[in-house]
């Protein structure tokens, strides 16, 4: 659990597991961190200057649409598709692994991205019968609770395991071929799918945006899809432990 590492690790584990799961890795060595950083910060860079244009409501629904579609479809393609196999006869499994993992986090910034201007697009869409105290109080115990879940997540399985890189490689990352089942896995079989979602609603529900509320649900949807038609399978022929198992 992260509140167990010891503190002159957490000041570095904390801030690289952040920058992770937000789609830029900082332990991943040097080689290709010029690059990361570079991307990271035009991205974000790039964010910002497009705010003012997807504060239209149509747009940032569109923009969302287009985030999902890439987002669920492409890490499908690319990890139960021909995708990895082209990459990996075409630069080797190092670097194909290393051109995967840059794009999927600029694919996680992407989706997270695409339900925050939703939500503020469309933000105080809620009737007005529920009360802001109510909407404000759930909406930050969600984010507290997911937040807090997603990370205890990423720090039990690893960035690795975040990015899907067993699954890239087609086989286990741990000699022992045994799923993780330490931590949040004790408690919930997919914490950064159920729990770790939770703060796009609360989110959603701290805007008071009934429209991020549905966004928030269909990109929690889509990585369930995921799971069941390209992870799950994969798990099921790799692992030993049946994933449909508590």
């Amino acid at each position: 659990m992260i509140s167990f590492i010891a503190p002159r690790a957490l000041a570095w584990r904390l801030p690289t597991i952040v920058l992770g799961i937000s789609g830029l890795r900082l332990e991943r060595g040097t080689r290709y961190l010029p690059v990361r950083v570079l991307l990271f910060g035009m991205m974000t860079a790039l964010y910002y200057l497009m705010t003012p244009l997807l504060m239209s409501p149509a747009i940032a629904t569109g923009y969302a649409a287009v985030v999902w579609v890439s987002y669920y479809g492409g890490l499908s393609l690319m990890l139960a598709g021909p995708g990895r196999t082209v990459l990996v006869k075409r630069f080797g499994e190092d670097r194909a692994y290393a051109l995967y993992e840059v794009g999927l986090g600029l694919l996680f910034m992407n989706q997270a991205f695409a339900q925050a201007v939703v939500i503020h697009a469309h933000g105080d869409t809620l009737p007005g019968a529920v009360p802001v105290w109510a909407t404000c109080t759930a909406g930050a115990a969600l984010m507290a609770v997911g937040t807090f879940y997603k990370l205890w997540a990423a720090s039990s399985t690893g960035l690795d395991t975040y990015y899907c890189r067993d699954m890239f490689l087609g086989r286990p990352l741990s000699h022992t071929s045994e799923l993780v089942i330490s931590g949040p896995y004790r408690h919930v079989r997919n914490p950064m799918y159920s729990v770790g979602n939770l703060p796009a609603y609360g989110w959603a529900l701290w805007s008071r945006s009934m429209e991020g509320l549905a966004v928030a649900a269909l990109f929690q949807a889509g990585i369930y899809l995921f799971y069941h038609l390209c992870e799950r399978p994969f798990i099921q022929r790799t692992y030993h432990r049946d994933p449909t198992k508590p």
